[in-house]
């Protein structure tokens, strides 16, 4: 490397809280401008981009300018006995003029080298182009289920009572309650989390009701639904009405007890994706904490010091073809929500 090269003249660090508006300023250039849609990226995720969460935001400088970003925002899981920390990446891009430079590649191994000083587990992303988060160690993992709504469902079979949160006597708390008693995969929102997401990500809720009291509902942003809570009957009507209002689709957790019922009452398409991607930064302490709750050993488990990243990986998270088990792993957590409370 030259001294005058590119990568030489760049500096990878923290975003301090004064940089924000720059950051912002290229976030938008990237994820707004260039792809020619409306929005604004902190907007998106509300608690990433913050002057609290500013260490958080790795940025790469080029000659002072910012030109390059990872953002991480901590999150803690609580799975069954267990609190995992997690960090969601989101945000990786690089300015236009900056391309082919490795740009990219330096925001990412800092952001892997910060969330390991952080402690956390693991990472997870979300991308369409996995190829250049496999040449840096990422893996994918994990799976959730996408159902595809007909534009015209059909009538309901199930009758229910259903009306947007704001236009009822309840609020939040009400869907809350219903998300916790469900406990999908074992992994449970606090109730300000539910709150939070219910008010700043997604665009309003809508509600079943039986017999006055609610039942399940489900949760809206643009053209899909982001999640939905309810026994199976209740999601049948709740995905009727949706696809009466335009929506398209709905995620459920990986292998959902619900959807055998909801496939033979409604014209609606199944399909399996992963997760996302996922990166292990904590293998000691990510597999202390699962032994802690299984009660095995990791050679047990498989997921003993001898075992592949890749093998850990698709051990612990497990993958979008795997068939259901009794086993306790893998982790089938259904996490998607959580970065953006």
């Amino acid at each position: 490397m030259t001294p005058d090269s590119p990568l030489k003249q760049m500096k990878v660090g923290p975003c301090r809280p004064k940089d924000l508006p720059a950051l912002r300023k290229l976030l938008n250039e990237v994820f707004v401008q260039e792809r020619e849609v409306t929005g604004d990226i902190f907007e998106y995720a509300p608690l990433m981009y913050t002057p609290e969460n500013a260490e958080n935001l790795r940025i790469v400088r080029h000659r002072g300018r910012i030109v390059g970003h990872a953002g991480i925002l901590p999150r803690t899981i609580r799975w069954r006995g267990q609190t995992l920390r997690a960090g969601f990446v989101g945000g990786v891009c690089c300015r236009q003029s900056m391309r082919g430079r490795g740009v990219g590649t330096l925001a990412m191994r800092d952001a892997a080298d910060h969330m390991a000083r952080l402690g956390l587990d693991f990472g997870v992303l979300w991308t369409g182009s996995p190829g250049f988060y496999e040449r840096l160690g990422w893996r994918t993992g994990g799976g959730l289920t996408r159902v595809s709504i007909a534009e015209a469902a059909g009538e309901s079979p199930v009758v229910r009572e259903i009306m947007p949160i704001d236009e009822s006597p309840f609020g939040p708390d009400a869907c809350h309650r219903l998300h916790e008693a469900a406990g999908r995969n074992e992994v449970i929102r606090t109730q300000e989390e539910t709150a939070t997401l219910l008010t700043t990500y997604y665009r309003g809720a809508t509600l079943a009701l039986e017999g006055g009291r609610p039942d399940g509902y489900f949760a809206h942003r643009d053209t899909d639904l982001g999640e939905i809570e309810g026994d199976a009957p209740t999601c049948i009507a709740l995905l009727a009405r949706a696809a009466e209002e335009g929506y398209r689709a709905c995620p459920f957790p990986l292998h959902d007890p619900r959807l055998p019922a909801i496939t033979e009452a409604l014209p609606v398409q199944v399909t399996v994706q992963p997760l996302g991607m996922l990166l292990i930064t904590g293998r000691e302490s990510l597999v202390a904490r699962i032994c802690a709750e299984s009660g095995a050993s990791p050679e047990e488990l498989g997921i003993g010091e001898d075992v592949s990243i890749e093998v850990l990986t698709a051990r612990i998270f497990g993958q979008p073809d795997r068939e259901p088990t009794d086993d306790p792993l893998p982790l089938d957590i259904h996490i998607g929500y959580l970065d953006r409370v």
